[in-house]
């Protein structure tokens, strides 16, 4: 069965909204029945994602798994979905569904001017509620600036970084990994380097 999105208001099923997924050429955000189509990345998008994902494999532990750009992320069952540019988990038991991760990690969004409000509001307020998230991180394509929030151990409480020099480390103490900025930015054209 193969679903379209008409023009209007109308709010779907999680079902519709599955199917939709399925036979779709676009991925699309639900949100209490609502479904909203992702704009396509640029060539800095799909580059640091690429470098990111490169790095993070090679450093990952044999139990956690990366997941990049077309994997779907539970915020609330049945209501709300997203598409991280990246996601790492060590605690996700997928359970036989492999349509969506329920438990990252660490989730990573390469932000751009038409996501950045969404990513910077809107989804920090909701992963903020993932009991197993402990980084966020948000990355530029058009300048050097990665934004790090942190979980404090068994807190609510989250510490904000910014990193703008290439010759800076973020660590993620609890993954057991450090990411290099000059890899992130690594055939990245952007406008402070």
């Amino acid at each position: 069965m193969s679903f379209s999105i008409p023009k209007g208001n109308r709010k779907y099923t999680f079902a519709e909204y599955m199917a939709i997924e399925e036979t779709s050429t676009e991925r699309h955000d639900f949100y209490h029945g609502e479904v909203f189509a992702m704009a396509g990345g640029t060539k800095n998008h799909n580059n640091i994602i690429l470098n990111l994902a490169a790095d993070i494999k090679g450093k990952k532990k044999s139990e956690c798994d990366l997941y990049i750009d077309g994997m779907k992320l539970e915020i609330e069952k049945e209501s709300f979905y997203v598409y991280p540019d990246l996601m790492y988990t060590c605690e996700d038991h997928l359970k036989g569904d492999d349509a969506f991760v329920k438990n990252p990690s660490l989730i990573i969004e390469v932000i751009s001017e038409s996501t950045a409000l969404y990513d910077k509001e809107v989804k920090l307020k909701y992963y903020k509620r993932i009991p197993s998230l402990n980084y966020y991180v948000l990355v530029s394509q058009k300048e050097v600036m990665v934004e790090v929030y942190s979980r404090i151990e068994n807190t609510q409480i989250w510490k904000y970084q910014t990193y703008e020099n290439l010759n800076e480390v973020i660590t993620f103490e609890r993954l057991g990994f450090s990411l290099p900025v000059a890899v992130i930015y690594e055939s990245v054209e952007v406008e402070n380097t």
